[in-house]
């Protein structure tokens, strides 16, 4: 920075720290957990609690301990993010509410970094090589879920998917992250709308399919992305994402449980700094997060890829 003095703006840094983009979904397929260290280990508790144990403690025995190698560390190493802005000490004087430009500026700066947490949970998230073989559904032409000539059941392809999450961690998904594409060929699909008619249900949206598919929290990726500035991408593809994550009830946290997964970000970020350049004429507002995302129980989430074939 040349030299420049750094400082904290903590209206900015408040700001920034709630601000949500409605069309992101990734915090909802790993939960925000902030922690005080850049790297480290963190314990994770997940099966040992279904496993069947004798805990009758005889007179004056030793208590039942649990093995020590069932208590699993995972590393972790967060890495810094920072996008910034520049102003003109001149357009300042031209502005009447400058706070309020800057406000705007804290938001499209947060946008950026958000775009790019989202973008980089999507693509490990959507990849059927980070899956083992049993815990993904390739669909094919022939099952095509855009194609309604199949007479396919959606419906039963993501009770399947379901099954086999339960199968693996005796919980079944409570989260779901659709792909618009797959959500846009779900809600004109015969085999939903006829159990909806059947129902008297009326059309079908999030709640409808929420109680279709018995899963509490459906949520459908907006988020898209451009490297051109012209021409728009879908961050969240013609996928289906079928989660367990773990909530906290009753102000009694669950965290490094059973859950899919966690996104470790580092205690009081994001932030919002200033510093001025060229004799205090520009001054340059810029956003800085740091944070990882980790992957606690592989075999809590299950992928059906690829789910449209016509469009």
């Amino acid at each position: 920075m040349k030299g420049e003095i750094r400082l904290i703006d903590p209206v900015l840094t408040s700001l920034a720290q709630t601000y949500k983009n409605n069309g992101f979904v990734a915090d909802h397929l790993f939960p925000v957990v902030q922690i005080n260290k850049r790297k480290g280990k963190i314990p994770f508790f997940g099966k040992q609690a279904f496993v069947y144990r004798d805990t009758v403690r005889a007179i004056r025995s030793d208590s039942n301990r649990l093995p020590p190698e069932e208590l699993v560390y995972k590393e972790f190493e967060m890495l810094e993010r920072d996008v910034e802005i520049s102003l003109d000490y001149v357009e300042e004087e031209e502005i009447p509410n400058f706070l309020q430009i800057e406000k705007q500026v804290t938001n499209e700066l947060m946008d950026i970094l958000l775009l790019g947490r989202e973008k980089e949970v999507a693509d490990f998230a959507q990849n059927p090589n980070n899956y083992a073989s049993d815990m993904k559904m390739i669909i094919t032409s022939a099952t095509a879920f855009d194609d309604y000539s199949k007479n396919v059941d959606p419906i039963a392809k993501i009770r399947e998917a379901m099954a086999k999450v339960r199968q693996k961690i005796a919980r079944y998904p409570n989260v779901m992250i659709i792909g618009e594409s797959t959500y846009r060929a779900l809600t004109l699909h015969p085999r939903i709308t006829e159990r909806l008619k059947y129902a008297g249900l009326g059309r079908m949206d999030v709640k409808r399919l929420s109680e279709l598919v018995e899963i509490p929290n459906i949520y459908i990726g907006l988020g898209v992305y451009t490297t051109d500035g012209i021409n728009f991408v879908d961050i969240w593809s013609d996928n289906i994402l079928l989660a367990y994550i773990e909530e906290e009830e009753k102000g009694k946290t669950t965290r490094y449980g059973l859950s899919y997964g966690y996104f470790l970000q580092k205690s009081g970020y994001p932030e919002i700094d200033t510093y001025f350049e060229n004799g205090g004429k520009i001054k340059v507002i810029r956003a800085t997060d740091c944070y990882t995302f980790i992957v606690s129980t592989p075999e809590a989430c299950f992928l059906i890829h690829n789910t449209n074939h016509l469009s």
